[in-house]
């Protein structure tokens, strides 16, 4: 009994959350300047991982400016 009177409280707050008021305005170059960041972190710190995918610490670096040149890029529009 106690479930099902949990179930419906759950649902019925699932079911009344107000929308998103304000959604960003994609911005590709930043997005892929981020994306590019958390993926060269990530890499940075485990070696295992760079290992199994074939990445070098040269591959990062390469990346990295990539990642900056799209960071000149998205905040100059």
């Amino acid at each position: 009994m106690e479930s099902a009177k949990l179930l419906t409280t759950a649902y019925q707050t699932t079911t009344t959350a107000t929308p998103s008021t304000a959604r960003r305005k994609a911005n590709g170059a930043a997005t892929a300047s981020l994306l590019i960041q958390i993926a060269s972190e990530m890499l940075a710190t485990s070696p295992t991982l760079r290992k199994k995918l074939g990445v070098t610490l040269t591959d990062l670096a390469a990346a990295e400016k990539v990642g900056k040149a799209l960071t000149r890029k998205g905040s100059a529009n």
